[in-house]
């Protein structure tokens, strides 16, 4: 197997050194004592004649070869003598245009710690993100900006945390069948464990794509990825859908039109809020049944996502009770000129709170409950203001209704403002800065609100 760690810093292949040979021999004939023997004539000779042979032989030491290429093929694959180029446009064709400092984008296929095989290869990918976080309010919420975690009513205090969890390890195969490139996705974070601490491996991507099928673990088919303001914090705008959950997805493209159509079947996750008189737990017989329409353009693109699904209630010893949830979700990413990019987003819905952090059902009395009704929309911006200096700004507001009976100190409505500056000195390096700011309104009127500062460090993986 041959393995290729990158380029240098210009761009120029690493020189690998070689063992010299030749004239080795040639060398060694010259030290020979002269003789007059017809065996040290003939030795002599036969070392005369290995000489030039062994300078054909291949040195011990292997040549890191040439990247095979250095742009992606118009039909989505193409190869040569080194090694075949396993960029797809059904997976990279983005990246071309992609905007520095996307958090939320896979690593590209051309370039870094890659891997080849025997008609396969390997893109090592990830970051190490250290964030700096300074809290001038109360918020239970540490490690993110959750502004659903801001306290209402309790004294002031200040915080301060360092962590570097958002850092993430990515392996990206790709192999050919007939004619056809496959890929298999992982990534991770260190994300996992409780909010506050040193944090875990923590799953983030595990799929599988062959064609217009795509199956495992990665976003649902209700976000829109391209469509998230990038903010150094990790939380987001409140009313963003950044789940990634288990599911078949078939996305087919529909003519020449830029437009896609997908339909999936996702992994069922509710969050039901159990009355206090109640014993038993939720159940999810049926996954959730995702489908979206999405145009591709030049200048942005645009989706519509519509999710029905089934919120299931087992009351201990007694039959499950069922009803229906469903959600809409339209987003868009516009670009408005060279320099500026605008987002944005409305997501309605019945029972899909989950989708966003919040209960798909809530208490209404010691022994009901009721579906939670949600909207939430979101606006942002991305300007790059030269080729190193970039800033993110976007504003989201999340609603949840008012349902009689529920809890007062239930979550009513949450905001969440966040601007940045984001510096990249050297390729694969960026520093930023964050300001952020949120509310939180309970459903019995009661407000708080909290403001942070955040400073990250970031370092790419080639």
């Amino acid at each position: 197997m041959l393995a290729r760690f990158g380029t240098s810093a210009n761009g120029q292949d690493v020189p690998t050194p070689q063992r010299n040979t030749e004239n080795a021999f040639a060398n060694l004939l010259q030290t020979l004592p002269a003789s007059d023997s017809a065996e040290e004539t003939f030795f002599a000779s036969q070392l005369s004649e290995l000489d030039p042979n062994l300078n054909t032989l291949d040195s011990p030491v292997v040549e890191l070869s040439a990247p095979p290429y250095t742009s992606f093929p118009a039909d989505g694959f193409s190869t040569n003598s080194t090694n075949p180029s396993f960029a797809s446009d059904d997976f990279d064709q983005s990246i071309g245009n992609q905007e520095q400092n996307n958090f939320s984008a896979f690593p590209d296929f051309d370039t870094g710690v890659l891997v080849f095989g025997d008609d396969v290869a390997l893109k090592i990918g990830g970051f190490v993100k250290a964030d700096f976080i300074s809290d001038f309010d109360p918020i239970n919420s540490v490690d993110s900006f959750d502004t659903g975690e801001i306290p209402v009513g309790v004294a002031d205090h200040r915080n301060s945390r360092f962590h570097a969890k958002a850092s993430r390890l990515s392996f990206d195969t790709r192999w050919m069948v007939q004619d056809q490139v496959v890929r298999a996705f992982v990534e991770a974070d260190f994300f996992g464990g409780a909010d506050g601490g040193n944090g875990s491996f923590r799953l983030r991507h595990a799929y599988g794509t062959m064609g217009y099928f795509t199956a495992g673990q990665t976003w649902t088919t209700f976000t829109h990825p391209s469509a998230v303001p990038q903010t150094l914090d990790f939380e987001g705008a409140v009313s963003n859908v950044n789940r990634r959950q288990g599911l078949v997805c078939l996305d087919l493209p529909l003519g020449d039109s830029g437009l896609s159509w997908a339909i999936a079947l996702e992994d069922p996750q509710i969050d039901i809020e159990i009355p206090t008189g109640v014993t038993g737990e939720g159940r999810t017989e049926s996954p959730d049944l995702i489908t979206h329409l999405k145009l591709e353009r030049d200048l942005g693109d645009f989706q519509a996502a519509f999710v029905i699904r089934e919120l299931g209630f087992q009351r201990t010893g007694e039959p499950v009770v069922t009803d229906t949830a469903w959600g809409c979700n339209l987003t868009g990413s516009l670009g408005c000129t060279d320099a500026t990019r605008v987002y944005s987003q409305i997501t309605v819905g019945e029972g899909i709170g989950s989708y966003r952090g919040s209960p798909d059902v809530v208490a209404t009395g010691a022994t009901t409950a009721a579906i939670l009704p949600m909207f939430g929309w979101m606006i942002g911006a991305k300007h790059a203001w030269n080729d190193q200096l970039t800033s993110n700004f976007t504003f989201s507001a999340l609603t949840l209704d008012r349902i009689a009976g529920q809890a007062g100190t239930n979550l009513r409505e949450t905001t969440y403002l966040a601007a940045n500056l984001i510096h990249n000195p050297v390729d694969r390096v960026f520093i930023g800065i964050e300001y952020l700011y949120g509310t939180r309104e309970n459903q019995n009127g009661e407000q708080a609100d909290a403001t942070r500062m955040q400073m990250s460090f970031g370092f790419y993986l080639p």
